[in-house]
Protein backbone atom coordinates (compact mmCIF):
# COMPACT_ATOMS: atom_id res chain seq x y z
CA UNK A 1 0.00 0.00 0.00
CA UNK A 2 1.20 3.50 -0.74
CA UNK A 3 0.49 6.55 1.34
CA UNK A 4 1.73 10.04 2.04
CA UNK A 5 5.35 10.70 2.88
CA UNK A 6 4.74 11.27 6.58
CA UNK A 7 3.36 7.75 7.03
CA UNK A 8 5.13 6.12 9.92
CA UNK A 9 5.23 2.40 9.10
CA UNK A 10 6.32 0.75 12.32
CA UNK A 11 6.30 -2.73 13.64
CA UNK A 12 5.12 -2.82 17.23
CA UNK A 13 8.54 -3.96 18.37
CA UNK A 14 10.02 -0.76 16.94
CA UNK A 15 7.70 1.68 18.70
CA UNK A 16 9.98 4.06 20.61
CA UNK A 17 9.72 4.65 24.33
CA UNK A 18 8.31 8.12 24.87
CA UNK A 19 9.60 10.74 27.26
CA UNK A 20 6.47 12.81 26.65
CA UNK A 21 4.25 13.22 29.73
CA UNK A 22 1.18 10.98 29.73
CA UNK A 23 -1.31 13.80 29.16
CA UNK A 24 0.60 15.03 26.09
CA UNK A 25 0.78 11.69 24.31
CA UNK A 26 -1.41 10.97 21.25
CA UNK A 27 -4.49 8.75 21.13
CA UNK A 28 -4.25 5.64 18.94
CA UNK A 29 -7.29 4.39 16.99
CA UNK A 30 -7.12 0.77 15.80
CA UNK A 31 -8.54 -0.64 12.57
CA UNK A 32 -8.25 -3.75 10.40
CA UNK A 33 -11.31 -3.85 8.13
CA UNK A 34 -13.89 -1.50 6.63
CA UNK A 35 -16.11 -1.45 9.73
CA UNK A 36 -13.30 -0.69 12.16
CA UNK A 37 -11.80 1.90 9.81
CA UNK A 38 -15.13 3.72 9.44
CA UNK A 39 -15.38 3.74 13.24
CA UNK A 40 -11.82 5.05 13.59
CA UNK A 41 -12.42 7.89 11.14
CA UNK A 42 -15.59 8.99 12.92
CA UNK A 43 -14.00 8.66 16.34
CA UNK A 44 -11.13 10.81 15.14
CA UNK A 45 -13.62 13.49 14.12
CA UNK A 46 -15.25 13.36 17.58
CA UNK A 47 -11.92 13.68 19.38
CA UNK A 48 -10.74 16.54 17.18
CA UNK A 49 -14.01 18.36 17.76
CA UNK A 50 -13.48 18.09 21.52
CA UNK A 51 -9.76 18.95 21.48
CA UNK A 52 -8.49 20.45 18.19
CA UNK A 53 -4.86 20.34 19.35
CA UNK A 54 -5.01 16.65 20.32
CA UNK A 55 -2.85 14.35 18.22
CA UNK A 56 -4.87 11.37 17.03
CA UNK A 57 -3.12 8.53 15.19
CA UNK A 58 -4.52 5.72 13.07
CA UNK A 59 -3.08 2.26 13.73
CA UNK A 60 -3.51 -0.38 11.01
CA UNK A 61 -3.28 -3.94 12.38
CA UNK A 62 -1.59 -5.68 9.48
CA UNK A 63 -1.96 -9.19 10.88
CA UNK A 64 -5.73 -8.77 11.10
CA UNK A 65 -6.09 -6.96 7.79
CA UNK A 66 -9.27 -7.50 5.74
CA UNK A 67 -8.99 -4.30 3.69
CA UNK A 68 -8.27 -4.15 -0.02
CA UNK A 69 -6.10 -1.46 -1.56
CA UNK A 70 -9.24 0.12 -3.03
CA UNK A 71 -10.95 0.29 0.37
CA UNK A 72 -7.90 1.77 2.08
CA UNK A 73 -7.49 4.34 -0.69
CA UNK A 74 -11.17 5.25 -0.51
CA UNK A 75 -11.56 5.37 3.27
CA UNK A 76 -8.10 6.55 4.36
CA UNK A 77 -6.30 8.04 1.32
CA UNK A 78 -3.59 9.61 3.50
CA UNK A 79 -2.68 6.18 4.85
CA UNK A 80 -2.28 5.03 8.48
CA UNK A 81 0.14 6.58 10.94
CA UNK A 82 1.29 3.14 12.09
CA UNK A 83 1.36 -0.23 10.35
CA UNK A 84 1.40 -2.52 13.38
CA UNK A 85 2.48 -6.12 13.09
CA UNK A 86 4.18 -8.89 14.99
CA UNK A 87 2.97 -11.47 17.51
CA UNK A 88 3.77 -9.16 20.44
CA UNK A 89 2.11 -6.10 18.94
CA UNK A 90 -0.21 -5.41 21.88
CA UNK A 91 2.34 -6.14 24.56
CA UNK A 92 4.68 -3.64 22.94
CA UNK A 93 1.91 -1.07 22.59
CA UNK A 94 1.11 -1.40 26.28
CA UNK A 95 4.75 -0.97 27.29
CA UNK A 96 5.93 1.59 24.75
CA UNK A 97 4.78 4.73 26.63
CA UNK A 98 3.97 6.15 23.20
CA UNK A 99 0.20 6.71 23.56
CA UNK A 100 -2.07 7.78 26.37
CA UNK A 101 -5.02 5.79 25.04
CA UNK A 102 -5.99 3.05 22.63
CA UNK A 103 -9.55 3.38 21.34
CA UNK A 104 -11.12 0.54 19.38
CA UNK A 105 -14.46 -0.87 18.26
CA UNK A 106 -13.11 -4.41 18.33
CA UNK A 107 -11.36 -6.06 21.27
CA UNK A 108 -8.74 -8.12 19.47
CA UNK A 109 -7.84 -11.35 21.25
CA UNK A 110 -4.21 -10.44 22.03
CA UNK A 111 -5.31 -7.04 23.36
CA UNK A 112 -7.78 -8.70 25.73
CA UNK A 113 -5.04 -11.11 26.81
CA UNK A 114 -2.77 -8.23 27.84
CA UNK A 115 -5.54 -6.56 29.83
CA UNK A 116 -6.23 -9.82 31.68
CA UNK A 117 -2.70 -9.70 33.11
CA UNK A 118 -3.09 -8.05 36.51
CA UNK A 119 0.44 -6.61 36.52
CA UNK A 120 -0.19 -5.04 33.13
CA UNK A 121 -3.61 -3.78 34.15
CA UNK A 122 -2.23 -1.80 37.10
CA UNK A 123 0.84 -0.44 35.28
CA UNK A 124 0.72 3.32 35.70
CA UNK A 125 2.41 4.03 32.35
CA UNK A 126 0.28 1.90 30.06
CA UNK A 127 -2.33 3.51 27.79
CA UNK A 128 -5.99 3.66 28.73
CA UNK A 129 -7.96 1.16 26.64
CA UNK A 130 -11.47 2.22 25.62
CA UNK A 131 -13.74 -0.09 23.64
CA UNK A 132 -16.91 0.75 21.77
CA UNK A 133 -19.34 -1.70 20.22
CA UNK A 134 -18.68 -2.56 16.59
CA UNK A 135 -22.19 -1.39 15.66
CA UNK A 136 -25.63 -2.77 16.35
CA UNK A 137 -24.75 -5.80 18.47
CA UNK A 138 -27.19 -8.68 18.06
CA UNK A 139 -25.39 -10.74 20.74
CA UNK A 140 -24.48 -8.03 23.26
CA UNK A 141 -23.74 -10.36 26.17
CA UNK A 142 -20.81 -11.85 24.27
CA UNK A 143 -19.56 -8.41 23.28
CA UNK A 144 -19.83 -7.11 26.83
CA UNK A 145 -17.87 -10.06 28.20
CA UNK A 146 -15.02 -9.44 25.73
CA UNK A 147 -14.83 -5.85 27.02
CA UNK A 148 -14.80 -6.77 30.71
CA UNK A 149 -11.13 -5.79 31.22
CA UNK A 150 -11.22 -2.53 29.24
CA UNK A 151 -10.85 0.71 31.17
CA UNK A 152 -13.70 2.39 29.36
CA UNK A 153 -16.66 0.82 27.57
CA UNK A 154 -19.31 2.62 25.53
CA UNK A 155 -22.56 0.83 24.71
CA UNK A 156 -25.82 1.73 23.02
CA UNK A 157 -28.80 2.03 23.15
CA UNK A 158 -28.75 3.97 26.41
CA UNK A 159 -30.84 1.30 28.13
CA UNK A 160 -27.92 -1.12 27.66
CA UNK A 161 -25.79 0.68 30.25
CA UNK A 162 -27.88 -0.93 33.00
CA UNK A 163 -27.71 -4.29 31.18
CA UNK A 164 -23.92 -4.07 31.03
CA UNK A 165 -23.61 -3.19 34.72
CA UNK A 166 -25.90 -6.05 35.71
CA UNK A 167 -23.84 -8.53 33.70
CA UNK A 168 -20.62 -7.08 35.15
CA UNK A 169 -21.71 -8.08 38.65
CA UNK A 170 -20.82 -11.67 37.75
CA UNK A 171 -17.23 -10.81 36.74
CA UNK A 172 -15.02 -11.65 39.74
CA UNK A 173 -11.91 -9.99 38.26
CA UNK A 174 -13.43 -6.64 37.27
CA UNK A 175 -11.03 -3.79 37.97
CA UNK A 176 -11.20 -0.02 37.38
CA UNK A 177 -13.72 0.61 34.63
CA UNK A 178 -16.14 3.31 33.49
CA UNK A 179 -19.18 2.62 31.31
CA UNK A 180 -20.71 5.22 29.00
CA UNK A 181 -23.40 5.52 26.35
CA UNK A 182 -22.68 6.30 22.72
CA UNK A 183 -20.97 5.57 19.45
CA UNK A 184 -19.47 7.95 16.85
CA UNK A 185 -21.92 6.65 14.23
CA UNK A 186 -24.90 7.18 16.53
CA UNK A 187 -24.60 10.82 17.52
CA UNK A 188 -27.42 13.35 17.35
CA UNK A 189 -29.79 13.14 14.39
CA UNK A 190 -29.32 15.79 11.73
CA UNK A 191 -32.16 17.66 10.08
CA UNK A 192 -32.86 17.96 6.34
CA UNK A 193 -35.59 20.22 5.01
CA UNK A 194 -38.44 18.79 2.96
CA UNK A 195 -37.13 20.76 -0.02
CA UNK A 196 -33.65 19.24 0.32
CA UNK A 197 -35.15 15.75 0.32
CA UNK A 198 -37.49 16.58 -2.58
CA UNK A 199 -34.50 17.66 -4.69
CA UNK A 200 -32.79 14.29 -4.22
CA UNK A 201 -33.48 11.44 -6.63
CA UNK A 202 -31.33 8.58 -5.32
CA UNK A 203 -32.77 5.57 -3.50
CA UNK A 204 -30.28 3.30 -1.75
CA UNK A 205 -30.65 -0.32 -0.68
CA UNK A 206 -27.91 -0.83 1.90
CA UNK A 207 -26.78 -4.45 1.87
CA UNK A 208 -25.32 -6.57 4.65
CA UNK A 209 -22.82 -9.44 4.31
CA UNK A 210 -24.68 -12.15 6.23
CA UNK A 211 -28.32 -11.15 5.93
CA UNK A 212 -30.65 -11.93 4.24
CA UNK A 213 -29.04 -15.32 4.52
CA UNK A 214 -30.52 -17.26 1.59
CA UNK A 215 -30.20 -16.86 -2.14
CA UNK A 216 -34.00 -16.64 -2.52
CA UNK A 217 -34.20 -13.86 0.05
CA UNK A 218 -31.55 -11.80 -1.71
CA UNK A 219 -33.25 -12.26 -5.05
CA UNK A 220 -36.49 -11.12 -3.38
CA UNK A 221 -34.82 -7.87 -2.36
CA UNK A 222 -33.28 -7.35 -5.80
CA UNK A 223 -36.63 -7.94 -7.51
CA UNK A 224 -38.21 -5.46 -5.11
CA UNK A 225 -35.55 -2.86 -5.94
CA UNK A 226 -36.11 -3.52 -9.65
CA UNK A 227 -39.86 -2.96 -9.18
CA UNK A 228 -39.19 0.35 -7.41
CA UNK A 229 -36.84 1.38 -10.22
CA UNK A 230 -39.42 0.60 -12.91
CA UNK A 231 -42.13 2.51 -11.03
CA UNK A 232 -39.84 5.53 -10.59
CA UNK A 233 -37.97 6.05 -13.86
CA UNK A 234 -36.93 9.57 -12.79
CA UNK A 235 -34.98 8.12 -9.85
CA UNK A 236 -31.89 5.93 -9.55
CA UNK A 237 -32.07 2.90 -7.28
CA UNK A 238 -28.63 1.94 -6.01
CA UNK A 239 -27.59 -1.42 -4.57
CA UNK A 240 -25.03 -0.14 -2.06
CA UNK A 241 -22.39 -2.82 -1.42
CA UNK A 242 -20.29 -3.00 1.72
CA UNK A 243 -17.44 -4.31 -0.43
CA UNK A 244 -16.81 -5.82 -3.83
CA UNK A 245 -17.15 -9.63 -3.99
CA UNK A 246 -13.41 -10.21 -4.34
CA UNK A 247 -12.72 -8.03 -1.27
CA UNK A 248 -14.71 -10.19 1.13
CA UNK A 249 -12.46 -13.23 1.41
CA UNK A 250 -10.65 -12.16 4.60
CA UNK A 251 -13.54 -10.28 6.18
CA UNK A 252 -14.88 -11.29 9.58
CA UNK A 253 -18.32 -11.71 7.97
CA UNK A 254 -18.05 -13.78 4.80
CA UNK A 255 -20.72 -13.16 2.18
CA UNK A 256 -22.07 -16.30 0.52
CA UNK A 257 -24.20 -14.82 -2.30
CA UNK A 258 -22.96 -11.58 -3.81
CA UNK A 259 -25.49 -9.07 -5.08
CA UNK A 260 -23.63 -8.30 -8.33
CA UNK A 261 -23.73 -12.00 -9.26
CA UNK A 262 -27.42 -12.29 -8.40
CA UNK A 263 -28.24 -9.08 -10.23
CA UNK A 264 -26.98 -10.64 -13.45
CA UNK A 265 -29.81 -13.18 -13.16
CA UNK A 266 -32.58 -10.58 -13.19
CA UNK A 267 -34.48 -10.50 -16.48
CA UNK A 268 -35.06 -7.07 -18.04
CA UNK A 269 -33.03 -5.23 -15.43
CA UNK A 270 -34.10 -1.54 -15.49
CA UNK A 271 -31.36 0.88 -16.49
CA UNK A 272 -31.88 2.97 -13.37
CA UNK A 273 -31.08 0.03 -11.08
CA UNK A 274 -27.34 0.26 -10.42
CA UNK A 275 -24.62 -1.04 -8.12
CA UNK A 276 -22.17 1.08 -6.14
CA UNK A 277 -19.40 0.49 -3.62
CA UNK A 278 -19.12 4.14 -2.62
CA UNK A 279 -18.66 5.10 1.01
CA UNK A 280 -21.62 5.52 3.36
CA UNK A 281 -20.92 9.24 3.65
CA UNK A 282 -20.99 9.63 -0.13
CA UNK A 283 -24.29 7.76 -0.39
CA UNK A 284 -25.96 9.82 2.31
CA UNK A 285 -25.10 13.08 0.58
CA UNK A 286 -27.53 12.26 -2.25
CA UNK A 287 -29.93 9.72 -0.70
CA UNK A 288 -33.64 10.58 -0.69
CA UNK A 289 -34.56 7.26 0.96
CA UNK A 290 -32.51 4.50 2.58
CA UNK A 291 -33.74 0.89 2.61
CA UNK A 292 -32.17 -2.01 4.46
CA UNK A 293 -32.97 -5.35 6.06
CA UNK A 294 -30.63 -5.95 9.00
CA UNK A 295 -27.74 -3.61 8.26
CA UNK A 296 -26.41 -1.10 10.77
CA UNK A 297 -26.72 1.33 7.86
CA UNK A 298 -30.22 1.99 9.20
CA UNK A 299 -28.64 3.97 12.02
CA UNK A 300 -26.51 6.01 9.60
CA UNK A 301 -29.55 6.79 7.47
CA UNK A 302 -31.62 8.02 10.42
CA UNK A 303 -28.70 10.03 11.80
CA UNK A 304 -28.30 11.77 8.44
CA UNK A 305 -31.93 12.89 8.50
CA UNK A 306 -32.84 10.66 5.55
CA UNK A 307 -36.13 8.68 5.57
CA UNK A 308 -35.36 5.07 6.49
CA UNK A 309 -37.15 1.79 5.82
CA UNK A 310 -36.26 -1.41 7.68
CA UNK A 311 -37.78 -4.27 5.69
CA UNK A 312 -37.91 -7.57 7.59
CA UNK A 313 -40.67 -9.43 5.75
CA UNK A 314 -38.34 -10.79 3.10
CA UNK A 315 -38.50 -14.36 1.80
CA UNK A 316 -37.00 -16.97 4.16
CA UNK A 317 -36.72 -14.43 7.00
CA UNK A 318 -37.45 -17.24 9.48
CA UNK A 319 -34.14 -18.84 8.45
CA UNK A 320 -32.17 -15.66 9.13
CA UNK A 321 -30.65 -15.48 12.64
CA UNK A 322 -30.34 -11.70 12.39
CA UNK A 323 -34.00 -10.98 11.57
CA UNK A 324 -35.42 -11.33 15.09
CA UNK A 325 -32.64 -9.34 16.83
CA UNK A 326 -33.10 -6.55 14.27
CA UNK A 327 -36.84 -6.62 14.84
CA UNK A 328 -36.31 -6.33 18.59
CA UNK A 329 -33.93 -3.39 18.25
CA UNK A 330 -36.28 -1.51 15.91
CA UNK A 331 -39.64 -2.63 17.30
CA UNK A 332 -40.39 0.79 18.84
CA UNK A 333 -38.75 2.84 16.10
CA UNK A 334 -41.68 3.09 13.70
CA UNK A 335 -39.25 2.25 10.88
CA UNK A 336 -40.10 -1.42 10.26
CA UNK A 337 -41.74 -1.28 6.84
CA UNK A 338 -44.09 -3.70 5.08
CA UNK A 339 -43.48 -4.86 1.53
CA UNK A 340 -46.38 -2.75 0.23
CA UNK A 341 -45.12 0.41 1.94
CA UNK A 342 -41.57 -0.23 0.70
CA UNK A 343 -42.66 -0.74 -2.90
CA UNK A 344 -44.68 2.49 -2.76
CA UNK A 345 -41.87 4.37 -0.95
CA UNK A 346 -44.08 5.20 2.03
CA UNK A 347 -41.50 5.99 4.69
CA UNK A 348 -42.43 6.73 8.31
CA UNK A 349 -40.85 9.09 10.82
CA UNK A 350 -38.73 7.55 13.55
CA UNK A 351 -40.29 7.66 17.02
CA UNK A 352 -38.83 10.38 19.25
CA UNK A 353 -38.52 8.13 22.32
CA UNK A 354 -36.62 5.50 20.33
CA UNK A 355 -34.26 8.17 18.97
CA UNK A 356 -33.53 9.46 22.48
CA UNK A 357 -32.64 5.95 23.62
CA UNK A 358 -30.51 5.15 20.57
CA UNK A 359 -28.62 8.35 19.71
CA UNK A 360 -26.10 10.03 21.99
CA UNK A 361 -25.09 13.67 22.34
CA UNK A 362 -22.39 15.28 20.21
CA UNK A 363 -19.97 15.53 23.16
CA UNK A 364 -18.72 11.97 22.74
CA UNK A 365 -15.13 13.04 22.18
CA UNK A 366 -15.15 15.00 25.42
CA UNK A 367 -16.56 11.98 27.27
CA UNK A 368 -13.73 9.78 25.96
CA UNK A 369 -11.10 12.32 26.98
CA UNK A 370 -12.72 12.56 30.42
CA UNK A 371 -12.31 8.81 30.95
CA UNK A 372 -8.67 9.01 29.85
CA UNK A 373 -8.02 11.79 32.35
CA UNK A 374 -9.67 9.90 35.21
CA UNK A 375 -7.81 6.73 34.21
CA UNK A 376 -4.54 8.56 34.76
CA UNK A 377 -5.55 9.23 38.38
CA UNK A 378 -7.18 5.87 39.13
CA UNK A 379 -6.29 4.17 42.45
CA UNK A 380 -3.83 1.29 42.83
CA UNK A 381 -1.17 1.82 40.20
CA UNK A 382 2.21 0.13 40.05
CA UNK A 383 5.19 2.20 38.98
CA UNK A 384 7.90 0.34 37.11
CA UNK A 385 11.53 1.37 36.99
CA UNK A 386 12.25 3.43 33.87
Amino acid sequence: MTSHSSLERTEASALPASVVPFEDRPVLLLFSDDSTLIFARRMRDCLRAAAPSLKVEMGWLVGENALSYRQMSLLLPEGPDHALQGKNVFQQLMLARSHKAIVTSRVYGPLGAQLRRTIMHVDNERPCVIAFLGGLDFTPKDGYFRRRHCDGVFVFPQSEVATFEKQAQSWPTRMWQEVGFGHPSVTEVQSLSSQELADRKDIYFFTQALSPSTRRARLHMLRSMAAIARANPDRTVWIKLRHLPEENQQHLHLEKYSYPDLLAELPSRPQNLKVTACTMDQALKTAAIGITCTSTAAIDVVRAGVPCMVHLDYVDNYLDPLEQPMRMLFRDSGLITSLDDMLHLRAHKAADKWIQNMFCKDDLGAQVLGIIDRFQHRPFQVRKDS
